[in-house]
């Protein structure tokens, strides 16, 4: 017998190959169910809805990147390779969900309250971005006039801006040349300037 956690993961794994092939306005929950080999009513006890869903794969990808990015922290590091790290660990995780990075703009695009869960899904997330330009402070290495959450969220808002370059309109520039530009805009604005 398949176990919630297998079941669930099986309809999020299925419906992520429907909504890459079709977008999410042409994905029906009967293709997603067939394909899970589940019945229609065995995916709604998980998922109240295809934005749910969208949410769900949304929450799994916001996950993996904090784990990952957790893990790549290193202590020996300045503050600025450490927020450049967790930005590339970003980069890497969302890279792995290109092929649904379309569908994830369902949430905004529909006019429900849907954006409020996703709100909360991103909270962990920019929380942590949040402590790194904080740990960069207390350090002296970040500029302490910045307001560290409204900085976590203008880079934040920078990354995904250029996921969607890279992974949706398939930018002419790659990700390391964005990388690299956007570590040199972050320089110029947290790090402080040394006395010449």
């Amino acid at each position: 017998m398949v176990g919630k956690a297998n079941r669930y993961q099986e309809i999020l794994t299925a419906a992520r190959s429907v909504l890459a092939e079709n977008g999410f306005e042409e994905t029906k929950v009967s293709e997603i169910v067939q394909r899970a080999g589940v019945a229609k009513g065995t995916f709604y006890l998980y998922f109240p809805s295809k934005l749910d869903l969208v949410l769900a794969l949304v929450r799994e990808m916001q996950e993996n990147i904090l784990l990952e990015a957790k893990k790549a922290m290193d202590a020996k590091s300045s503050q600025m390779e450490e927020l450049m790290q967790a930005i590339k660990t970003a980069f890497r995780v969302m890279e792995r969900y290109n092929d649904v990075f379309p569908v994830f703009n369902a949430v905004s695009a529909f006019k429900t309250d849907k954006w409020k869960a996703e709100k909360e899904i991103r909270a962990p997330y920019y929380s942590f971005f949040k402590d790194l330009i904080k740990s960069g402070q207390n350090a002296g290495e970040f500029r302490s006039d910045l307001n560290p959450e409204i900085a976590s969220q203008l880079i934040l808002g920078m990354v995904e801006h250029t996921a969607h370059e890279c992974f949706v309109y398939h930018s002419d520039f790659n990700i390391d040349e964005y990388l690299h530009t956007i570590e040199q805009l972050l320089e110029a604005a947290l790090c402080k300037k040394s006395e010449s």
